[in-house]
C-alpha cells in the first residue's frame, strides 16, 4: 500500500514538474515558430492547400489574397533557409493533423547536398511551433544523423539533438530578452506567409536550358516528399517561384533537373523562372538576387490561385457559414496592409505598395512633379496600374495595357495629371490639367490642382500638396471610401 503510494506521489510530482517546464518553455522559447504555427493548428481541419519552401516561397505567396480572390483556404508553411529535408519533415509534422487536397512545393533549395542549413535557430523556427509526437522525434534523429555537420556556430547537430526535443535547454538563458510579447505572442495575420517590403534593382540574370545530374539530399527527400503525399491521396504541385537567378547559377542548374523528377512522378511543375510575364524584376525586388517584395508575391499569388481554382478544381469556400471566420481573419489582415502603407517611411517602397489589388487608388501629380523625370518612380506609378490577364489554356500571362497602362502621364502638357485605378471595375481613367473619371463607386473630377471624389458615401476633396510630386489616396475598391491619402516627395 505504502509503495503504491509512493509511486503515485512521484508520478504526481512528475506530472506537475513536466507541466511546469512546459509553461516555462512556452515563455522562455524564441516565439517565431509559435506565432508562425498556432493560426495553422487552428484552421487545420479547413485547409485545401498546404505550401512548403524555403524564404522564397515565405516571401511570395499569400494565402489571405488566395482567400479574398478566390475563396481558397490555404496556410504557408515555408520559412527561411528549409533544405528540401526539412520541408519534407515539416510536411510529415503537418499531415499529423492535416488533410489538404493539394501541397505546393517550391524546390529553389533542391540543389543543397545537405540535410539541414547552416542556422540551427532556423530549424527551430521550423520544428518547436510542432507538439512532441513520434513524427517529431523522426525529424530530430533523421535530420540530425550526420556526426560531423555543424550549424554557423560550430555546434554540432547531433549534440544539439536534446535542445531540439527540449527547446527550453536552449532558450532558458533568455532572462535579458524576455518582454510583454513573450506573454502574449502576436501570431501572425498572413496565414504563414511574409511581406518584405522594399525595393531593390536586380542583379545580372541569364535564363540557361543546362541541368546538372541528379543528386544529394535535395532530390531524395524531394522524392520522398512527392511519394509520402502521394500515398494518402494528396495532389503535389512543385514550383520555382520567380528571382533573378544569377549568371551561371548552380541553383538553376538543379531546378531545370526537376522537370524530368516532375515527369517521372506525373506531377506538375510550374517554373517561373522561365515564365517571364509573371513579375517584372524592376518594380518587384525586396532584394537584388532572390526575394520578391508585395508587389511581385501579388502577381505570383494571383496566378497560382487562377491556377488551382481551374486546373485543380479546388473549391470556393467564401460565402459559406463554416468559413465566416475567414472573412473577419481578412479585415485583419487587410487593416494590417493600409497600416503598413501609412507607416511606410521610403517614397518607392510606399509607390511600390499602390500595386496592392486589395485597394483601388487615385494619382495626383503636379505638372511641376519631380517624378516625370525619375525613371524609378514612373516605373512604379505604371506599375500600380497593372493587372494580369491569365491564359488557362496555356499558363501564360501577360500584362494589360501592356506595360505602360498610365498613357497620358508621359506626357504632362497643360496642368496636372490624374489617374483613378478603379480596382472594382478594373478599369483605368486618366485626364490632365481638367476633366472627370468615371469609376464604378462614382466619379472623380479634376480642377486644377484638386480633384473631387463624388462616391456613395459623399463627396471628398483631394488636393495636391505644396512641395509634393505624388499626391496618392488609397480607396476601398468597392465603396470608393478613402482610407489613406499621402503626399509624396521623392
Amino acid at each position: 500500500m505504502m509503495h503504491t503510494k509512493h509511486v503515485l506521489s512521484a508520478a504526481a510530482f512528475l506530472a506537475v514538474l513536466l507541466l511546469l517546464l512546459a509553461g516555462l518553455n512556452r515563455v522562455f522559447e524564441y516565439k517565431g515558430s509559435r506565432e508562425k504555427l498556432t493560426p495553422f493548428f487552428e484552421r487545420a481541419d479547413q485547409l485545401d492547400v498546404l505550401f512548403f519552401g524555403d524564404s522564397h516561397a515565405y516571401s511570395a505567396l499569400y494565402p489571405m489574397e488566395l482567400w479574398a480572390d478566390y475563396g481558397i483556404t490555404s496556410y504557408n508553411l515555408s520559412n527561411y533557409n528549409l533544405t528540401i529535408p526539412i520541408s519534407y519533415w515539416v510536411m510529415r509534422n503537418a499531415l499529423c493533423v492535416c488533410q489538404p487536397e493539394v501541397v505546393v512545393l517550391d524546390v529553389n533549395q533542391v540543389w543543397e547536398q545537405a540535410k539541414l542549413c547552416a542556422s540551427s535557430n532556423d530549424v527551430h523556427t521550423a520544428l518547436d511551433g510542432f507538439p512532441m509526437s513520434r513524427t517529431k522525434l523522426e525529424a530530430i534523429f533523421d535530420l540530425t544523423d550526420d556526426p560531423l555537420f555543424t550549424d554557423d556556430k560550430g555546434h554540432r547537430f547531433k549534440d544539439l539533438r536534446p535542445e531540439f526535443i527540449f527547446p527550453f535547454i536552449k532558450y532558458h538563458t533568455r532572462w535579458n530578452d524576455l518582454s510583454v510579447q513573450d506573454l502574449k505572442p502576436h501570431h501572425n495575420r498572413e496565414l504563414g506567409g511574409e511581406r518584405n517590403i522594399a525595393v531593390a534593382l536586380p542583379e545580372a540574370y541569364e535564363i540557361t536550358g543546362s541541368t546538372a545530374d541528379e543528386q544529394g539530399f535535395g532530390f531524395i527527400y524531394l522524392r520522398r516528399f512527392i511519394e509520402d503525399c502521394q500515398s494518402r491521396g494528396i495532389r503535389v504541385l512543385l514550383t520555382n517561384l520567380p528571382y533573378p537567378c544569377p549568371n551561371n547559377s548552380e541553383e538553376q542548374l538543379y531546378t531545370n533537373a526537376v522537370v524530368y523528377t516532375a515527369e517521372e512522378y506525373g506531377v506538375e511543375y510550374l517554373d517561373f523562372v522561365y515564365m517571364d510575364q509573371i513579375v517584372d524584376y524592376s518594380t518587384d525586388c525586396y532584394d537584388p538576387a532572390s526575394h520578391l517584395n508585395p508587389s511581385g508575391a501579388w502577381k505570383v499569388t494571383d496566378f497560382i490561385g487562377q491556377h488551382l481554382s481551374e486546373a485543380y478544381g479546388l473549391p470556393d469556400h467564401r460565402g459559406e457559414a463554416a468559413y465566416a471566420s475567414w472573412d473577419s481573419d481578412y479585415a485583419a489582415y487587410r487593416e494590417h496592409k493600409l497600416e503598413s502603407l501609412r507607416q511606410e517611411p521610403n517614397p518607392y517602397a510606399f509607390l511600390m505598395l499602390l500595386s496592392d489589388p486589395s485597394f483601388s487608388t487615385i494619382l495626383l501629380l503636379p505638372e511641376s512633379s519631380a517624378a516625370y523625370a525619375d525613371s524609378a518612380a514612373m516605373q512604379l506609378l505604371q506599375n500600380a496600374g497593372r493587372r494580369h490577364l491569365l491564359y488557362s489554356d496555356t499558363d501564360e500571362a501577360v500584362w494589360s495595357d501592356a506595360l505602360m497602362p498610365l498613357e497620358q502621364i508621359a506626357q504632362p502638357i497643360g496642368g496636372s495629371y490624374l489617374a483613378v485605378i478603379d480596382r472594382g471595375g478594373e478599369t483605368i481613367g486618366e485626364c490632365v490639367g481638367s476633366g472627370t473619371v468615371v469609376t464604378t463607386f462614382g466619379s472623380v473630377t479634376l480642377d486644377g490642382l484638386a480633384a473631387t471624389a463624388e462616391t456613395s458615401r459623399g463627396s471628398v476633396q483631394l488636393a495636391a500638396q505644396p512641395g509634393a510630386d505624388i499626391y496618392a489616396a488609397v480607396l476601398d475598391r468597392h465603396s470608393g471610401d478613402v482610407l489613406y491619402e499621402r503626399a509624396v516627395k521623392l
